[in-house]
């Protein structure tokens, strides 16, 4: 079975991200969303697509990736068709990555319904989840509306966003009041608290019309430039390259949350519990993996004494023997040792930075 076959819905997935906050695994070379962390056989971006490859036919399904993971995008997904790869020269955040799909499928399908989701999430009841995306399209309020995926929030939550809607409409899509877009623990509590505050999941979905005319209103520069380029295509190949290398310098760096989101009319949410994760860090991962009596999760060779609630990850090469600690992630990979608090884990982006400063790229 397919989804909505006559309305022709197509599956845009973004997998253009760095990573940083799983390195010393996650680098600029192989970011995490081609990576393995659960032990599953497929990598995060590989998952996504079996996830909704049972209802989304598969020439209806494109990744946006930077230019430098186009072959790696190939190689973990043999069968897509090169033109259904969208390459960005330069990583410019969620808005221009969705602008940049939008102007392509709009070419070969003006009418057509989009879902937008992150390459890298987990989801651990994916037969609700696509229940819930089923929900949701057959629900679209309007030809202009966009409807978000919420997950009931489970804990206090401080690295995801957080949706409010009203809670007194009827039907299960709820009108959007407003995003917080991760707050500190205290205000997360309240949010827990309440009836009518969800996880932003990061799954997008509406026709293809609503996104454009949403990027026309509040971020036309991004929209015109990608207008342009495509002109440019038309008239020449070679020349719509070197277009889209130097328009892509000048576009705004900024999410799709920021810049249409927070000020789009016609935004509603639909809640369900599919067990999603962002798995963003070490810390969530760790609480997804196998653990002994001690709370440890030990991957490769690692013994332990003394030793709870930590997260220790080596290979078949190097012992890893820790003693007397607690809390902590440990991660070693080729050349590098990483130790760090796993409530600090989201700091490991501004450490991946100072070392980048300080000269050592080459382990980034």
């Amino acid at each position: 079975m397919h989804l909505q076959q006559d309305n022709s819905t197509h599956l845009v997935i973004m997998a253009g991200g760095s990573g940083q906050r799983f390195w010393p695994l996650s680098t600029k070379k192989l970011p995490k969303q081609f990576h393995d962390f659960l032990g599953t056989g497929k990598t995060f971006l590989q998952a996504t697509v079996e996830r909704f490859r049972v209802v989304i036919p598969q020439d209806r399904i494109w990744v946006v990736t930077h230019v430098d993971y186009v072959s790696i995008v190939k190689k973990q997904l043999p069968w897509i068709n090169e033109q259904q790869i969208l390459g960005e020269p330069i990583s410019k955040n969620t808005a221009p990555c969705i602008a940049y799909a939008c102007s392509k499928i709009s070419r070969l399908n003006p009418e057509a319904t989009l879902i937008v989701t992150p390459a890298d999430h987990h989801i651990q009841n994916e037969a609700l989840f696509i229940q819930t995306i089923q929900q949701a399209l057959h629900a679209s309020i309007s030809s202009y509306s966009i409807t978000l995926l919420g997950m009931l929030p489970k804990s206090p939550e401080t690295g995801y966003g957080y949706i409010a809607y009203n809670p007194e409409q009827k039907g299960p899509l709820k009108e959007v009041i407003s995003f917080v877009e991760k707050p500190p623990k205290s205000q997360a509590q309240q949010y827990i608290q309440q009836d009518n505050y969800v996880w932003n999941t990061g799954v997008f979905i509406g026709k293809i019309g609503a996104f454009i005319k949403n990027f026309q209103t509040y971020l036309p520069d991004v929209w015109d430039t990608f207008v342009y380029q495509d002109n440019c295509s038309s008239l020449n190949k070679s020349k719509a390259k070197t277009s889209l290398a130097n328009l892509y310098k000048l576009l705004p760096s900024i999410s799709f949350d920021q810049g249409i989101l927070e000020k789009a009319k016609e935004l509603y949410v639909i809640c369900q519990d599919f067990g999603w994760t962002d798995l963003g860090t070490w810390q969530a991962l760790y609480q997804h993996v196998a653990k002994d009596k001690q709370g440890n999760a030990c991957q490769g060779q690692v013994v332990t004494l003394a030793t709870k609630n930590c997260f220790i990850k080596g290979n078949n090469q190097q012992l890893i023997a820790v003693y007397g600690l607690d809390n902590l992630v440990i991660v070693q990979h080729n050349e590098v040792l990483v130790i760090c608090p796993q409530d600090e884990v989201q700091n490991l982006k501004q450490l991946v930075s100072k070392l980048e400063d300080e000269g050592y790229e080459k382990y980034v």
